[in-house]
């Protein structure tokens, strides 16, 4: 495990990006678990501005979207495949043919996350893949319980995590209730998995992490503990609950 704390979310975003482009360079068909929220966005901001300044080539990555809402075509403003869409891939040059994202308006959905995990698994697993860190502990859409599943699977979202992301839809009503996800097996052997949290509002839910050496379903995010290779980037913020003898032994 690594932490890297920045100053801002703006150092925070190019920080990411640059172990991206870093990784892409030497891999260039890296297959890359593309998240999706708020976090994210500067380090797409970043990338793209990169790939304008021919700075990095992404014509042979692969990527595969973390999770998607339950019942949401892929054209629907408030998908995660239309998301990727808006923020990275229309300005870029990932070739569609290498854009994979769960079908979740599927009429058995049980099916389509065995074919999308297995899809993963035929690309030589998950080189890369980044995300947030909910409000109840949950990594991609991986929901506190009494145990966590290891591959793609449907998720009951739940109610903490629904009014977090009602800002991205005009009523708390509009949203789903379900999504699919990938699973902590997948998350657990990638290779390369990066965490990033910006603002005070997150410095409580890193506290918790890195306050005791509980590894709890209960709360996902402390399974990354025990990952081969995670990073953690925070701004200061995110950082200001999190002990001085933790952040200088991960550094």
């Amino acid at each position: 495990m690594k932490i890297i704390v920045t100053e801002d979310y703006k150092e925070l975003s190019k920080t990411t990006a640059k172990i991206v482009i870093d990784l892409v360079k030497r891999k260039p068909d890296l297959v890359f678990c593309l998240p999706a929220g708020g976090s994210p966005i500067g380090m797409y901001e970043c990338l793209v501005e990169s790939y304008n300044n021919k700075e990095v080539d992404f014509s042979k990555m692969i990527t595969f979207d973390m999770d998607e809402y339950v019942g949401l075509e892929h054209t629907n403003e408030n998908s995660y495949a239309f998301f990727m869409q808006k923020h990275f891939l229309q300005y870029v040059n990932v070739k569609p043919e290498n854009v994979f994202y769960p079908s979740t308006t599927a009429v058995d959905i049980d099916a389509e996350c065995e074919r999308y995990s297995q899809q993963i698994i035929d690309y030589g697993g998950l080189d890369l893949a980044i995300t947030g860190i909910g409000d109840d502990g949950h990594i991609a859409f991986n929901e506190p319980h009494s145990y966590l599943l290891d591959r793609t699977h449907t998720v009951n979202l739940n109610e903490a995590t629904i009014k977090a992301n009602a800002r991205f839809f005009n009523d708390i009503s509009e949203v789903p209730k379900q999504a699919v996800s990938i699973g902590m097996e997948e998350i657990m052997k990638c290779k390369n998995f990066l965490v990033v949290a910006s603002g005070k509002h997150k410095a409580p839910l890193l506290e918790k992490l890195f306050e005791n050496n509980h590894i709890d379903p209960r709360y996902p995010v402390s399974f990354l503990r025990m990952h081969p290779n995670v990073t953690f980037i925070i701004d200061r913020e995110a950082a200001a609950k999190i002990p001085e003898k933790v952040l200088n032994y991960f550094a």
